[in-house]
């Protein structure tokens, strides 16, 4: 700008000035992460040592922390139950008896920070997540296991969205994570029953949800031994497949569908929410389908429909104070044939 422009937004330094700030708080929550959980998974050295992170990292940084928001903050509780509501409604329709639902196991590919596995777990679900993002995995472990107190660290969430903004002050507000402390929640619900042993009904597996649960053979690149008896023992293995805001994330969800057909049992279900908002749209390679068609696809490949409701106003990691934007949601339940 000019400086007759910056004359004009006597606003403008003070604002950077904050923004900075702002992002000096989120450089040191990203920093205490990421060397918590390199002590955990034995990575020599300090943050320093490692290599730098280039803008795609930066990028995936900024939506992690909004994923923060949405998953693991008071601001995310509204968004969240439009989803987590109807699916949990769901489960425990079908499985009443409470103490009987850690026989049921249900597989959450796209878990993102692991709060949907959580709360099923809670509810006395067998309950495994599947998520390929190791921004995500980190961020989850660090939740789920370092996160010892509710609202235990501030973030700065909203700092890479300088669109539909109210009042540039809501840019720089900050949030505090996690809402509720994971760890405590599961040992106050381990001393009222004690017959459930919560802390066994949760997992969480990194990797390819097509690489470690489709029907296809296992590629070069999974040589992990624990990975191959993964996918080995996938078939016919699971009660539930619960997907959320998951199916548009294919570039061709035949191939989702044919894994979630694969490791679910006989008359199994699979409950799905989200948008259509196709990733790959705009690549050669990407398949994309109108919800009719999609409907039609999935009854085809052996689903029968016992539920399904359109057109439900959704939004993901949405500012409240935004003007933001809505999705059109599709909820489904389909038992396989």
């Amino acid at each position: 700008m000019t400086e007759k422009e910056r004359a004009l937004l006597p606003w403008y330094e003070a604002h950077t000035g904050e923004l900075k700030q702002c992002i000096e708080v989120n450089r040191g929550f990203t920093e205490l992460l990421s060397t918590s959980i390199a002590n955990d998974w034995g990575v020599a050295g300090t943050s320093l040592d490692w290599h730098p992170a280039g803008p795609r990292e930066f990028e995936i940084t900024s939506t992690t922390l909004l994923q923060l928001m949405r998953e693991w903050s008071d601001e995310g509780q509204a968004e969240r139950d439009v989803a987590f509501t109807r699916i949990i409604s769901e489960l425990e329709e079908l499985y009443p008896d409470e103490p009987s639902r850690q026989s049921i196991r249900i597989l959450n590919p796209g878990c993102g920070l692991g709060r949907l596995v959580m709360e099923l777990v809670i509810r006395g679900f067998w309950t495994q997540g599947n998520e390929i993002s190791y921004h995500m995995l980190l961020a989850s472990n660090f939740i789920l296991n370092h996160s010892q107190f509710p609202h235990s660290h501030s973030i700065f969430p909203f700092l890479s969205r300088s669109s539909h903004l109210v009042k540039r002050k809501y840019q720089t507000r900050g949030i505090t994570i996690p809402d509720v402390a994971p760890f405590a929640v599961l040992s106050e619900l381990k001393e009222k029953t004690p017959s459930i042993a919560y802390e066994e009904l949760m997992s969480i597996t990194a990797g390819s949800f097509l690489e470690l649960y489709g029907p296809n053979k296992p590629s070069d690149t999974l040589n992990d031994p624990a990975a191959i008896e993964l996918k080995n023992s996938s078939k016919d293995s699971f009660d539930v497949v619960v997907t959320n805001f998951f199916l548009d994330t294919a570039s061709n969800i035949i191939e989702y569908v044919r894994a979630i057909n694969h490791v679910l049992k006989n008359g199994g279900r699979w409950i799905n929410f989200g948008p259509l908002l196709w990733h790959f749209e705009d690549i050669k390679k990407g398949l994309e389908l109108s919800r009719e068609d999609l409907l039609e696809l999935i009854k085809n490949m052996g689903f029968d429909f016992v539920k399904h409701e359109s057109d439900i106003e959704s939004t993901y990691c949405k500012d409240i104070k935004s003007l933001g934007h809505l999705f059109s949601s599709v909820n489904i339940g389909c038992v396989l044939k």
